[in-house]
């Protein structure tokens, strides 16, 4: 069996595990996805991705209920052990990227390459947002990347802002043929601005296989992100070149902007205590014993 959402097995050998949980439809999601249902909407209820019936929410993923007799049974197949990969599984760290972008740039099919390997010129147009996951190893640590692929259509603006308060990092794409979709990224990064004060991505020319149909010269766009404080670069979704070369750039920037708010967060603590200028406020503090 395997999760509707993220199409991952039950029990995969190469993931270790996918914990399933059973929906009160019947349906089985895995707990992953479970949480993101969750965060993704404010109502009371979410939408099974599998038959799309209403399942109220509950405080916790964990009180949904376990499919443990399924589990055991596939975990005994692959000889896996249960209590090793819950301890790899806190091992992995997760980050979340969303595509930005115009529609028909080729958003779904640099993420559908990166996670199945798969390319097509008849997907349908992304409704709302889809959902996949990409498993990454940089510098001796595993990382497991959500990816969120939002739709282009201004109708579902709404449902990408939403989003955008759930990711780490942006993968601002644009097609190299297309002369309007480079025009617009300069909505799409400030739109991106708005939700994220810091902007954390990489600006992405898709189509690099279509030399000769070029609107888009290199330099311009390298010129375009650098003023705004980004790197770029050309990929082809068809041809499978630059994707990987991508993600590793996007993650290597999430990391190196989390150790810098880190850094901030840390130091603002310390001389907020610790600086000599900082003046307490004698008439809000209570007076106490001395504890000893």
């Amino acid at each position: 069996m395997e999760c509707p959402r993220c199409e991952d097995i039950f029990g995969n050998k190469e993931e270790h595990i996918k914990v399933s949980r059973i929906l009160k439809c019947g349906d089985s999601i895995c707990s992953e996805c479970l949480e993101e249902l969750l965060k993704e909407t404010n109502e009371a209820y979410f939408l099974c991705p599998e038959c799309s019936n209403k399942i109220k929410k509950k405080k916790k993923v964990d009180s949904y209920t376990i499919n443990k007799g399924m589990i055991n049974t596939i975990n005994s197949y692959f000889n896996i052990d249960l209590k090793e990969n819950k301890k790899n599984e806190k091992n992995i760290i997760r980050y979340s990227i969303v595509s930005l972008g115009n529609f028909a740039v080729g958003k779904t099919s640099i993420f559908q390459r990166l996670s199945k390997d798969i390319f097509s010129t008849n997907y349908l147009s992304t409704i709302g947002f889809d959902l996949t996951t990409y498993n990454l190893k940089y510098k001796n640590q595993e990382y497991r990347l959500t990816f969120r692929d939002t739709a282009g259509q201004e109708k579902y603006r709404s449902v990408t802002k939403s989003i955008l308060r759930l990711v780490d990092g942006a993968l601002f794409i644009f097609d190299i043929t297309n002369r309007d979709s480079f025009t617009d990224l300069e909505y799409w990064y400030n739109f991106y601005k708005k939700e994220k004060k810091d902007v954390v991505g990489l600006i992405i020319g898709n189509k690099c296989e279509c030399e000769s149909e070029r609107k888009v010269d290199f330099d311009e766009a390298k010129a375009f992100a650098e003023q705004h404080q980004l790197n770029y670069l050309e990929t082809s979704a068809k041809l499978d070149k630059n994707l990987k070369k991508a993600i590793v750039i996007v993650l290597k920037n999430i990391i190196e902007s989390k150790k810098n708010n880190d850094t901030i967060e840390s130091s603002t603590t310390v001389s907020s205590i610790y600086c000599p200028t900082y003046k307490l406020d004698k008439k809000k503090v209570k007076k106490r014993k001395c504890a000893c």
